[in-house]
């Protein structure tokens, strides 16, 4: 089923059985990558992950439901990312949704899917398939993810901290997340001590 950012995010936080799969198509695949690493802080730090790729599941459908529904061998939190995932992976997803039984969640980063394709369609009769389009923001939607990273970070940013760190990173999440981290170390912010930065 298609979802909003907020039901995403909260997914993801605290994942649930009942979601075998995260679909992150379209073509932002920096934001598609910072959901991910969100589903990896909620698995646990010992946490195994697996990765896979879309000519991986081309030549080996059934690896998917196979990688999902194992143990892992020291009984630690598991969960699988697939990475470059198209059209090639609808196989490896239906297999995945048919499964009996499948503990570990997939999150599946697919930036040249689109809206329109039958993996997408595939995902959206699904609700056992949690599906979001990563579209790179606007102007107005850098502005508040610059925010809400700092905050994450410690840092309270100015309004005109905030639009430069949008207009150099070209609304590429990743950069952004980057140069956050780079004003919060040189202000020696963190959460529990928190520091404002100007320009």
């Amino acid at each position: 089923m298609k979802v909003t950012e907020p039901r995403l995010t909260a997914a993801l936080d605290r994942p649930s059985a009942d979601v075998r799969l995260f679909l992150l198509y379209g073509p932002d695949e920096s934001t598609a990558m910072a959901h991910a690493a969100r589903l990896a802080r909620a698995m646990g730090q010992g946490a195994e992950r697996i990765d896979l790729d879309g000519p991986t599941l081309r030549g080996d459908p059934a690896r998917l439901s196979d990688e999902a529904s194992s143990l892992s061998l020291f009984g630690d939190a598991r969960y699988v990312r697939v990475t470059g995932a198209g059209e090639e992976s609808l196989d490896a997803v239906e297999a995945l949704l048919a499964a009996d039984q499948a503990g570990n969640p997939v999150v599946m980063i697919a930036p040249t899917v689109k809206a329109t394709g039958k993996l997408v369609k595939l995902a959206l009769t699904s609700d056992r398939v949690l599906a979001f389009a990563c579209y790179p923001p606007n102007a107005r939607d850098a502005a508040a993810v610059v925010s809400e990273l700092a905050r994450a970070q410690g840092l309270r940013l100015s309004p005109a901290a905030v639009q430069r760190i949008v207009r150099g990173s070209d609304g590429d999440r990743a950069v952004m997340a980057r140069e956050v981290e780079k004003v919060a170390l040189y202000c020696d912010a963190a959460p529990d001590r928190p520091r404002d930065a100007d320009e």
